[in-house]
């Protein structure tokens, strides 16, 4: 009986034990399916939330994109506009610092001011870029002496301290090869400004008529800046290549006062006999005689007539030859020259006096060399020794010049 009990205690211990094991799981993973679908719903809130977050975010960044990308087209219209105005107007010239020892000075001549080169210059100019075809272009020159005043009188007539816009004018290099300028500038005649070399207020031309580039042209210019001289004068030019080594500049000069006419005397502000004549023409020309040396000639006559038993003095010698070249841009490059010339007192109309080392009415010989020592600075010194006043025996001198001079190319 006790061993039925026991089994029967035992079998029902052992089914109870494997009801309980039986329905533990069920339970367990109901009560686990609450947490999990908790979880998913909040990691699903949380993306939204963070999908939302980027979503302002990109938008943000789109529209900090627009903005970049419209600030950038507005930098790249404002870097064009300073090219183009780069391309346009390009500013360019030197400031000098000069000093030179000139007995000329003590002669009492009337220019003696004007001899000395003992200053500081400003040179400044400036091509404007109109199309492809024509430029303006100005110059403002400024002279800063420092080693003798430029008074002459109560007008200060020789002072030129103003630094104001004195040349403006246009050229135009047109597509048939035709080239044209009009204005106030600097203009020469003769390759050494022999015939003019100054300032006019006019216009020329000129055409090419061979393949290797001569030019035939005609030019009008009345005089500019200078109160004595109250005329016009126009004629034809050829000038350029004639031939592989050699170039011309001739011109023929017709003036539209008499020969014998009275004009302005700029220092009594009365009549004087007319200086040049009403006529005048240079041949001028340059070939290389051997390597890296150049031999240029000018020659000038006027048809000045002097009074009776006096000379006519109305022709002009240049000649000039340079023996390399300087490049402001290449430090160390040099050269050197040796000029002669003879300018009889009308044997020119308004020439270049090259800073005053070629005087009118004088014959001599100058010899100089230039050097850069650095990059766009220019040295010059030369040495000059001539006969002046040739034409008033009783009055002749001696003339010894030295001069140096630094240029700062911009």
């Amino acid at each position: 009986m006790m061993q039925k009990k026991t089994a029967a205690l035992a079998l029902a211990l052992t089914l109870g034990l494997s009801g309980t094991a039986l329905a533990a799981p069920a339970a367990d993973a109901l009560a686990a399916e609450k947490p999990v679908e908790m979880d998913i719903s909040a990691r699903i809130a949380a993306i939204e939330a963070q999908q939302k977050e980027l979503t302002a975010q990109l938008e943000a960044l789109k529209a900090e994109n627009s903005k970049l990308k419209a600030e950038k087209a507005d930098t790249d219209k404002k870097v064009d506009a300073v090219k183009e105005l780069q391309e346009r107007v390009k500013l360019y010239g030197f400031v000098r610092a000069s000093w030179d020892k000139d007995t000329a000075r003590n002669q009492g001549n009337a220019w003696d001011n004007e001899k000395t080169n003992s200053r500081y210059y400003l040179n400044l100019m400036a091509d404007l870029k109109v199309n492809d075809q024509w430029t303006g272009h100005f110059q403002s020159e400024t002279n800063q002496r420092f080693a003798h005043s430029t008074a002459q009188g109560a007008d200060r007539k020789l002072d030129k301290q103003d630094g104001t816009i004195q040349r403006v004018w246009i050229s135009g290099n047109l597509k048939n090869g035709l080239q044209v300028n009009a204005g106030r500038r600097w203009t020469p005649l003769g390759m050494q400004f022999s015939l003019l070399g100054c300032s006019t207020s006019g216009v020329d031309v000129s055409y090419p008529i061979t393949k290797q580039g001569l030019r035939l042209g005609a030019f009008y210019y009345a005089m500019a800046e200078y109160d004595n001289a109250d005329f016009s004068l126009w004629g034809p030019t050829i000038s350029g290549p004639l031939g592989h080594n050699f170039d011309i500049n001739l011109a023929y000069a017709k003036l539209n006062i008499g020969k014998n006419a009275q004009v302005n005397n700029f220092w009594t502000g009365g009549k004087q006999a007319n200086p040049f004549g009403n006529r005048a023409f240079v041949v001028s020309a340059a070939t290389n005689v051997a390597k890296n040396l150049r031999l240029t000639a000018d020659y000038v006559q006027t048809n000045h007539e002097a009074a009776a038993g006096q000379n006519d003095d109305n022709r002009a010698y240049l000649a000039r030859l340079d023996y390399k070249w300087t490049n402001p841009s290449v430090p160390h490059s040099f050269s050197a020259y040796l000029r002669y010339h003879d300018i009889q007192a009308h044997g020119n109309v308004w020439a270049d006096d090259a800073w005053g080392s070629i005087l009118k009415d004088s014959r001599g010989w100058t010899i100089g060399f230039k050097y850069v020592p650095w990059k766009n600075i220019e040295w010059e010194t030369l040495y000059q020794r001539s006969n002046c006043n040739m034409s008033n025996p009783g009055n002749t001198f001696r003339r010894n010049l030295i001069r140096t001079q630094l240029d700062y190319h911009f």
